[in-house]
């Protein structure tokens, strides 16, 4: 408040404490920062650093993991309210519901996963998924091959429709990050597009095995639905893209350029999947 005072009136200290009858210790006292006051500036300075490199998408557990590869410490309750103080807040999740269809596929594939536990090894299950992605123009398709154990986006492919090639291209993709891949399991909904002869032949000739969700088993196949929320949540932010070009480019830049190598992941001990994967020989 003297502060103000003297830029508003341009008197002393001396002067505006008499007026005020405060002692001048209190002025000085106040008007130099504590310790802890100038080490929550420069941590601040950094928090919002990160939490701005990141577009949003990191809360104060995602900044803590980030600060301790910096060197720096400091207990996530304090991030948290510099955060609080600083009004940066992340994009909230919303709760995930997996959701399905029976789907149309013929003689739907067995559900491999139904007994099995997680996978311990990249290269072990895949699993894949279709969803809308919104332009000014109209919907877009968008497949996503994952690897299970890493999290890993393999392969996707964007498209004006949802026939059977577009499932058929993120899986060439996917096989082409990882070509020596055999036995793997491959799991996906009952859609038509994974039920196709060609998709089927595909999986065949790559020496790989078809597994399909339960029927009305939303959960067989939540993590792919995750990752599709997570993109939609972090990239979209309820907005849409121009043009299929335009939805290409920022799709390739959130999942090759982010969300791979640089995203981390609360499952893989927030690490990024490129991160995680390198405790593994693969190729």
């Amino acid at each position: 408040m003297i502060l103000n005072l003297q830029q508003q009136t341009g008197a002393g200290v001396r002067a505006i404490c008499r007026a005020l009858g405060a002692p001048r210790s209190g002025f000085y006292h106040a008007a130099k920062p504590t310790p802890s006051q100038c080490s929550d500036l420069q941590k601040g300075d950094l928090i919002e650093a990160i939490f701005k490199q990141h577009r949003r998408r990191y809360g104060h557990r995602r900044i803590w993991h980030e600060m301790a590869e910096r060197g720096v410490i400091c207990a996530p309750s304090r991030i948290r309210r510099i955060m609080q103080q600083r009004g940066l807040r992340a994009i909230q999740p919303k709760n995930f519901i997996p959701k399905t269809s029976d789907g149309k596929a013929t003689k739907p594939a067995p559900n491999l996963l139904a007994h099995r536990s997680l996978p311990q090894r990249p290269n072990e299950v895949w699993t894949t998924d279709i969803t809308f992605i919104p332009t000014s123009k109209g919907w877009l398709y968008l497949a996503v091959v994952m690897d299970l154990c890493s999290r890993r986006i393999l392969g996707w492919k964007l498209a004006d429709h949802m026939r059977a090639d577009l499932v058929l291209q993120a899986f060439f993709q996917a096989r082409k990050s990882r070509p020596s891949a055999r036995a793997v399991i491959l799991h996906s909904d009952r859609g038509s597009q994974y039920g196709s002869t060609f998709f089927r032949a595909a999986l065949k000739a790559a020496g790989f095995l078809q597994s399909m969700s339960a029927r009305s088993n939303p959960y067989d196949n939540a993590w792919t639905e995750s990752f599709i929320g997570t993109l939609k949540r972090e990239m979209l932010q309820s907005g849409t893209f121009q043009s299929l070009p335009d939805a290409q480019t920022e799709i390739f830049e959130f999942i090759d350029g982010y969300y791979n190598s640089r995203r981390k992941h609360s499952s893989l001990n927030y690490q990024s999947p490129a991160l995680f994967e390198r405790h593994f020989t693969l190729n």
